[in-house]
């Protein structure tokens, strides 16, 4: 039932991305779709465990369109994977060791973006400069680890084991901030993004568990655009 759930919100964000550009393409001056591919770079900002952030990969579709006087509008819905380590111990008198975890993820995104360079009255150039922010919903599934010899493994500061701590929040609110670069049709961006919710409440639920779990996500996303 509750990846039938996730589906629906993956096809509703979608035609809600469709339906934006549609009524955008009729309003705006211009109207552009590209198709995103990148790299990221994803860790969970929080007191409870020791975490080390790992590389991961984005793809993605996007349009972009004039706004208002000096600002442009972004829609898009990106497909991901993060990666991200966890510190754990097979004993506690074994070495720490870090887990390798992965977060399969879709999200959906609608960035405001404030022309420094390029198509303004002052200052119009072939080379555009824009300062990107707004809101991002992400939508993911499990924290999930390639080895079942780590079941067991103790996460360090915590009494949960690895297996224990893979159900995180499926659903969560990040803001972004960044900047893309480049030509008209051809774009190079880097983003930040700070996540508002935390995604480890679910771990305040686990059976047996006696801390307080709360983190952030924390997530670098970096690539290109090609615009048609």
């Amino acid at each position: 039932m509750r990846n039938i759930l996730k589906l629906n919100l993956l096809i509703i964000s979608f035609m809600f991305c469709i339906t934006l550009s549609n009524a955008q393409n009729r309003r705006g001056e211009y109207n552009m779709f590209g198709i995103k591919l990148g790299g990221a770079l994803f860790d969970i900002k929080t007191d409870n465990f020791t975490t080390s952030s790992d590389f991961g990969f984005i793809g993605g579709l996007a349009t972009r369109g004039n706004f208002y006087n000096n600002w442009d509008i972004q829609f898009g819905i990106n497909l991901g994977n993060n990666n991200l380590k966890i510190q754990g111990r097979e004993t506690l008198a074994s070495e720490p060791e870090y887990i390798n975890y992965s977060l399969l993820n879709a999200q959906v995104h609608l960035l405001f973006g404030y022309k420094i360079i390029g198509n303004q009255r002052n200052m119009r150039s072939d080379f555009k400069l824009t300062f990107e922010t707004g809101p991002v919903l992400m939508i993911n599934g499990k924290m999930k680890y390639g080895n079942a010899r780590y079941d067991l493994y103790r996460i360090d500061g915590t009494n949960l084991t690895a297996e224990q701590i893979q159900d995180v929040n499926g659903i969560n609110f990040n803001g972004l901030v960044g900047l893309s670069m480049g030509m008209e049709r051809f774009r190079v961006f880097g983003h930040y993004q700070y996540g508002f919710n935390n995604i480890l409440s679910k771990l305040n639920k686990v059976d047996g568990n006696t801390e307080s779990f709360k983190g952030n996500v924390n997530l670098i996303q970096f690539g290109v655009l090609f615009y048609f």
